[in-house]
């Protein structure tokens, strides 16, 4: 009886453990006393780039091209624990995925990390003219005054576990910046329009956790590009939109 009963206690043991997933650490991921950090992000900086183009064909219309790039970079240096873990839920479906956490400080778990302040500029080139105007009419001169370069306001980065063989990276802020053409997207990451997975999101690749476990120093890149182009954009008229992105991150080993 007793034996059953020990038994019995093993086994739901075993089945709690499984459920609360990948907050359970296994044994290579637990915690010794504090917070089992494992790297710090010494840098992570990123490029969007949209060469878009339209054509109108109305009296007054815009035609031609222009740039939106952005240049960014996380604004701190922060430990993680990065750390594959067997239980983590991974996408598109499954389990199994790398995560970029916050190891806890009672013991072995870990919580995915925040969002990371950042720092960057944006850079929008408008080379459009317009059609003329109808007989007799004239054109309101097209606003431009937003165009140039300004610094991002209040930019966020996300870099956070995808599945075991891919971390992603976002960056989260809008890309335009006060009166002046930015193309159809004015997002880092638009299923519609930046490429990428099929929600648009950024992968950068990882090695095997070997790999990662014996590298001093990791350095991981991840990027993108696709164009996009529609008949229905400006009265009767067309455009496109050339997006490329790039992001590489650096750990180093604590």
């Amino acid at each position: 009886m007793v034996a059953v009963r020990l038994f019995a206690i093993a086994f739901f043991l075993v089945g709690s453990a499984c459920a609360v997933g990948f907050l359970s650490a296994t044994p290579s991921e637990a915690a010794p006393e504090g917070r089992a950090w494992t790297h710090r992000i010494t840098s992570l900086t990123g490029e969007y780039v949209n060469h878009w183009k339209l054509s109108s064909t109305e009296p007054c219309g815009l035609v031609g091209d222009g740039t939106v790039t952005v240049k960014f970079r996380i604004a701190v240096t922060p430990r993680v624990a990065l750390v594959y873990s067997r239980f983590a839920s991974a996408e598109p479906s499954g389990y199994g995925s790398w995560i970029v956490g916050i190891p806890s400080a009672h013991g072995g778990g870990l919580v995915g990390g925040p969002l990371r302040p950042g720092a960057g500029t944006i850079t929008m080139v408008d080379n459009t003219v317009q059609r003329p105007p109808e007989p007799g009419d004239e054109c309101p001169p097209p606003e431009k005054s937003g165009c140039g370069t300004t610094a991002l306001r209040r930019p966020l980065i996300r870099l956070s576990g995808y599945n075991r063989r891919f971390l992603m990276a976002d960056l989260v802020a809008t890309l335009r910046s006060g009166e002046c053409h930015f193309g159809q997207t004015d997002s880092f990451t638009d299923r519609h329009f930046t490429g990428g997975t099929r929600l648009g999101e950024l992968l950068l690749r990882v090695p095997s956790v070997a790999t990662v476990s014996r590298r001093r120093v990791l350095v991981l890149t991840g990027t993108s590009h696709k164009v996009t182009s529609s008949a229905d954009c400006e009265p009767d008229g067309t455009c496109s939109d050339d997006v490329t992105r790039r992001v590489t991150v650096t750990f180093k080993k604590l």
